[in-house]
């Protein structure tokens, strides 16, 4: 999202840069400032650690934190930088217009992320009416909806309750309309149950992006363990880039019930194909949707 028209006060300027420091916006493709733009579509394409924050006009104290400069790109790279997160929005925003599309009217559906980070989603859906616009996260972004809800004029809520992966629950969750899982079943050890519970808790479809191979059995490809959260125990710890093969995602869908199951294109203008086909992007329907 290009936030730049709706910052018209220097303190929000001021908290944005905060929460940036504070490591809690910059995973997702947000613009700011001219100066200020966040997002992992470079990382995405240019690889890990290139950075997933442009500000050039940092200052020296918050770049001496170890925390802000592993984040911050070199300054010489903005222009690719910026061209890959518009990459990334428009992917994003492409999965947002279909899943609008075809789910029908938005103001009378209720809508939750699992894995929502600083709410992208959630946003999106709220800003095009929805009921109800709700992210779970095992980090706290409650600051950054706060933020964000305040520029946008949205109401999109924040629950600090993450997926819990030996209850394969999440405590108190109740059911939504639509359910996403973006970017999460490659962080988890139990990607089918977590998709059993993504079904327990969605009334009429889910949507689902997720790195995949292209094996022709049913399967599952793991990398090595504890790459994103050092304290996480076995089994829990094999949390880097698990990958379901394409087939069994979509049988893994069948088999819950969703009879209609729709894979989302890429969009010119979003992410090279070559990229776009090494991930999944479904949305899958229950059959009462289509009556």
């Amino acid at each position: 999202m290009d936030l730049r028209k709706y910052i018209n006060k220097e303190d929000q300027l001021h908290r944005v840069k905060q929460l940036v420091v504070a490591g809690l916006l910059n995973y997702q493709p947000f613009i700011f400032s001219n100066d200020l733009e966040v997002g992992a579509g470079y990382e995405f394409l240019d690889g890990e650690f290139k950075g997933l924050v442009y500000w050039p006009s940092a200052s020296q104290e918050w770049l001496d934190d170890s925390a802000v400069s592993r984040f911050c790109i070199d300054n010489s790279f903005g222009n690719q930088f910026g061209e890959a997160n518009q990459r990334l929005r428009i992917l994003y925003d492409n999965f947002v217009d279909e899943i609008c599309s075809r789910i029908g009217d938005i103001s009378q559906t209720t809508f939750a992320e699992i894995g929502c980070n600083a709410g992208y989603f959630p946003l999106s859906f709220s800003s095009r009416g929805a009921m109800e616009s709700v992210g779970y996260d095992r980090e706290n972004y409650s600051n950054v909806f706060a933020l964000l809800n305040e520029l946008l004029g949205t109401n999109a809520k924040f629950i600090h309750q993450s997926y819990n992966g030996r209850t394969q629950t999440i405590p108190g969750c109740g059911s939504y309309d639509v359910v996403a899982s973006v970017a999460v079943l490659c962080h988890l050890c139990d990607p089918l149950q977590h998709l059993a519970f993504l079904g327990s808790i969605a009334r009429k479809a889910i949507f689902i992006w997720a790195p995949v191979t292209s094996d022709d059995d049913y399967c599952i490809r793991f990398g090595e363990p504890n790459k994103y959260y050092k304290d996480d125990e076995f089994p829990l710890c094999f949390d880097n880039i698990t990958r379901p093969s394409a087939k069994l995602l979509r049988k893994s869908l069948e088999l819950m019930g969703f009879t209609d199951i729709y894979e989302i294109p890429n969009k010119e203008g979003g992410m090279p194909d070559r990229w776009h086909k090494q991930h999944n992007a479904i949305l899958a329907m229950r059959p009462s949707l289509n009556e």
